[in-house]
């Protein structure tokens, strides 16, 4: 058993890679045909058995029918036969011949020849097929002709005993191939008790003429009569040649006649019953192997059509994969093949998009790297004027003109940065404190300033320019546009987690509420907040960014965070 299921497994291992290394194409015409192919298997072993059992019911119907038939016409037959020879045994003129006396041998000759020769020739007139009507005397050696025998005649046939021959009419086949019907012959001397003497008459018959009807009743049968004690007749169909053809099963159908308790048989050999069944088999194979063909016909068709809308699916893949984004590849087929097709639509709609934006980043980021290059014009040039004012101004006995150029050239120094795009925190620190002792001196200490920055902060790479345009916003649109109030600017750097969080808070005039939701939006030329906003989404992801939040007349506050990773702080160590 275990072998066998290991073979099962084997088997059903191999089908599985088997159809595993189908191309999609072949799956559909092989599912399809499969599909076809068991209801057509199952429609066709049904429609083989109802039709097998319709035609046996059938023939059956038919051999029934052709038995009956036999049935009645034997009975025909032998009521004939046997009231014949009942009326021959209560006639006085055959029942009284043995019993003749024989030493008068004129009056007996006389009656012999006139009476009783007379009385049976007249019956074989009207019952030309008989053959002979004979009487069988046991009384005396009285003979006359073929008409009247002795019983010892009788007693030479193979089928006769003395129990053989009754009152009642007797049927047996003759040694010689003749129908006998025989009974005893009543005693003619008991006038008042019905009794019966050893005599006996009898009617012999040619067996085919007397079961001719039989021959007519089926052209593909054998047919048999049996009585209790001999097989009366046989026939054997000219259809059927008894040879090898004839040697397999039969099929038989027996009933009894109702007169002579006979037997009659009906037979026929199976191929009779199975040449049909066999035809009809045919017929349905036949039917069966045209509709399989029109199954893989159709199964072709189906997969090829199935598969015209996948190739080009795929066709539109590779067209993608060798860089053609532009197709337009909608599907207005509801199905899941469609749905696969508009979605893949999507995807290269969000790609371009995606594409677009990364592209029209790309170009303000190089916009604002040339507007930071064209801040660098000459720099040197710059520095060497600064130093000289720097020089002159301590010469001349001026501290804040020395300390103006001072506080320039650290200024520019590190919002140039030589061109670089990233700065250090620690410098871009440097450059908010320079810009903002310039204002101070600009501005004779209109607004103060606090500081909260905490130590040891990891030396992180920032873009250049973060804090600076946010500080001079705060200024220049917060502070100083309101001179009656003393204003107060405050700056905090911290470590939250694995990001630093900046946050510029000033008590100047405020933003109005409508404007804060359009204020990112708003390109204000310069390094405004816009720029740095998408300068830093563009460097940490869309989550990181500006947030703003203001009260009108009283304060603004801006915050933001940049990420850093563990690693950097242990350089820093």
């Amino acid at each position: 058993m275990k072998g066998i299921g290991g073979r099962i497994r084997k088997i059903g291992k191999g089908m599985q890679e088997w159809v595993q290394r189908l191309r999609y194409r072949e799956k559909v015409a092989v599912i399809c045909f499969l599909t076809g192919l068991f209801p057509l298997s199952v429609m066709g072993i049904f429609c083989y058995h109802q039709t097998s059992r319709l035609l046996y019911k059938q023939e059956y119907r038919a051999m029934d029918s052709a038995i009956q038939t036999a049935v009645e016409a034997t009975d025909t037959q032998i009521r004939v036969y046997e009231g014949l020879l009942s009326y021959l045994a209560s006639s006085d003129v055959v029942f009284d011949i043995p019993f003749q006396d024989t030493s008068q041998l004129v009056d007996t000759y006389e009656r012999l020849n006139y009476e009783f020769d007379v009385f049976l020739n007249s019956l074989n007139v009207l019952h030309p097929e008989v053959l002979q009507i004979t009487v069988y005397n046991a009384q005396s050696d009285l003979t006359h002709g073929k008409q009247l025998r002795p019983l010892s005649d009788l007693e030479a046939e193979s089928w006769y005993t003395p129990e053989a021959v009754t009152a009642k009419p007797s049927w047996y086949l003759n040694d010689d191939g003749t129908l006998r019907v025989i009974q005893r012959l009543p005693n003619p001397y008991e006038k008042y008790v019905r009794s019966y003497s050893e005599n006996c008459i009898s009617i012999t018959l040619d067996p085919e003429n007397f079961f001719r009807v039989l021959t007519s009743v089926s052209d593909d049968c054998r047919l048999r009569v049996i009585s209790p004690r001999q097989t009366l007749y046989s026939f054997l169909a000219d259809t059927l040649d008894g040879g090898r053809r004839e040697q397999g099963k039969w099929y038989s159908l027996n009933r009894a006649t109702t007169l002579a308790n006979w037997l009659i048989v009906l037979e026929k050999p199976s191929r009779i019953l199975t040449e049909p069944i066999s035809r009809m088999s045919a017929v349905i194979v036949l039917i069966i192997l045209t509709c399989l063909l029109l199954i893989v016909v159709m199964s072709g068709f189906w997969a090829r059509l199935f598969m015209k809308r996948i190739n080009l699916f795929y066709g539109h893949i590779q067209e993608v994969k060798n860089g053609n984004l532009g197709l337009d590849v909608r599907d207005d087929c509801p199905d899941e093949i469609g749905e696969l097709t508009n979605s893949f639509q999507e995807m290269l709609d969000r790609l371009n998009r995606l594409i677009q934006e990364d592209y029209q980043n790309k170009i303000h980021l190089r916009e604002a790297e040339l507007k930071a290059l064209q801040a660098q014009i000459n720099p040197h040039f710059l520095y060497n004027c600064l130093s000289l004012i720097n020089s002159r101004a301590l010469l001349a006995g001026q501290p804040e003109i020395s300390r103006m150029s001072q506080l320039l050239s650290v200024f520019y120094r590190t919002t140039l940065n030589k061109g670089k795009s990233e700065t250090t925190l620690e410098s871009e620190l440097k450059n908010v404190s320079s810009y903002l002792d310039i204002q101070k001196l600009l501005h004779e200490d209109l607004f103060e300033v606090t500081w909260q920055v905490e130590p040891d902060l990891p030396e992180v790479k920032i873009p250049n320019l973060l804090l600076q345009p946010l500080v001079e916003n705060a200024l220049v649109h917060g502070i100083l546009p309101n001179k009656p109030k003393k204003g107060r600017l405050f700056l905090s750097v911290s470590r939250v987690m694995n990001q630093i969080r900046f946050t510029i808070l000033d008590n100047g005039v405020g933003i109005p509420r409508e404007k804060l939701p359009t204020l990112l939006q708003t390109d204000s030329g310069g390094y405004g907040l816009k720029n740095v906003d998408e300068r830093l989404r563009l460097t940490y992801g869309e989550e990181y960014g500006l947030n703003i939040q203001s009260i009108e007349g009283e304060s603004t506050m801006v915050t933001f965070c940049i990420p850093f990773h563990g690693e950097e702080e242990g350089e820093k160590e």
